[in-house]
């Protein structure tokens, strides 16, 4: 499974999983990415194969809602919470690398357009 990390997550999440052989890219360091639209970063995101990892739940959720009215599919949404993940924390970025590596290592989800809360 690849993954994006929303530019809200830190790059230091997508280095360390990219350290343990995992396919991900942090929108944050890459220059075409940063400051996309949802709408864009979900286009970017389904034509590279990849799952989104974001916080932002209201608009990809609606986002999603609308391919699947439109009979479209994506990657996947894989949903953090700033209260799990708390980016002002000091277990962060340990907590999200963490869980992340242990999702990629066993994903409990398989083919398109699924949603995923991460804990």
């Amino acid at each position: 499974m690849r993954l994006v990390l929303d530019e809200m997550h830190a790059p230091a999440v997508a280095e360390a999983l990219v350290a343990s052989g995992h396919d991900v890219v942090a929108v944050a360091v890459e220059p075409e990415l940063r400051g996309c639209s949802d709408r864009g970063l979900l286009e970017y995101a389904c034509a590279a194969d990849q799952a989104i990892v974001t916080e932002n739940i209201g608009d990809f959720s609606s986002l999603a809602a609308g391919w699947a009215s439109e009979a479209r599919d994506h990657c996947g949404l894989v949903f953090t919470s700033p209260r799990r993940f708390n980016r002002a924390s000091r277990a962060y970025p340990g907590n999200l690398i963490a869980a992340l590596g242990a999702f990629l290592e066993s994903p409990p989800v398989e083919g398109r357009s699924w949603q995923w809360w991460l804990t």
